[in-house]
């Protein structure tokens, strides 16, 4: 839990395609096997209230980030940023919901648990890194939420950049029209030294 999830990376590249329209084989065959791991990952047990809370966030951020790239297309860090908020949003919502207003306190209990079961193993295999043990564990404890806004900004960029190499018809803000071929050209001839101008007529 305390690495960034597959899901993280495979949902939303499927969540990216299917916005992007697929066509070919390729896309569809790319969808199918994303979509298919990440739904697979998602459906596990979960761990604890943070690991459902987490795997939450990761449906409703790579739903935001592929509907934003579809209606409103923007640059990578505009609609990755906007996903967050949305799925910060939802997951606020949908926690308090569910668990409560004690939502916050089990979350933190559980992200304090994960921790310490993490730097236990790191500390058993390496044991001059005790000292660093109680300090990392309160940071996590306390600074989960950047931790997963990190690891959802890594994935997210993983997904564009895969999607966009898949996909015939990549998502992102339109490009610039390209000036049209020999247009300048055929403007400096016109007003030429000799050549008449436009509208005027030659007396034959």
């Amino acid at each position: 839990m305390l690495l960034a999830p597959a899901s993280l990376v495979g949902l939303p590249f499927a969540a990216l395609l299917v916005a992007a329209r697929p066509r070919t084989r390729r896309e569809w065959l790319a969808t199918s096997l994303a979509l298919g791991l990440a739904v697979a990952s998602l459906l596990a047990p979960a761990a604890g209230l943070l690991d459902g809370l987490i795997r939450a966030w990761i449906v409703l951020v790579s739903i935001a980030f592929a509907a934003s790239a579809a209606v409103r297309p923007a640059t990578f860090w505009s609609l990755a940023l906007r996903a967050c908020l949305y799925a910060a949003a939802g997951v606020a919502v949908l926690g308090r919901a569910i668990a409560g207003p004690p939502v916050w306190n089990e979350v933190q209990w559980d992200a304090t648990r994960a921790a310490s079961a993490v730097a236990r193993q790191v500390v058993e295999r390496a044991p001059p890194l005790y000292p660093l043990f109680e300090p990392a564990v309160r940071a996590f404890a306390v600074g989960w939420p950047l931790w997963l806004l990190l690891v959802t900004l890594a994935g997210l960029a993983l997904a564009w950049q895969g999607h966009a190499l898949v996909a015939r018809t990549p998502l992102g803000p339109p490009r610039p029209a390209s000036p049209a071929r020999g247009g300048p050209e055929r403007s400096v001839r016109r007003d030429a030294p000799g050549a008449a101008p436009a509208g005027v007529a030659l007396n034959h």
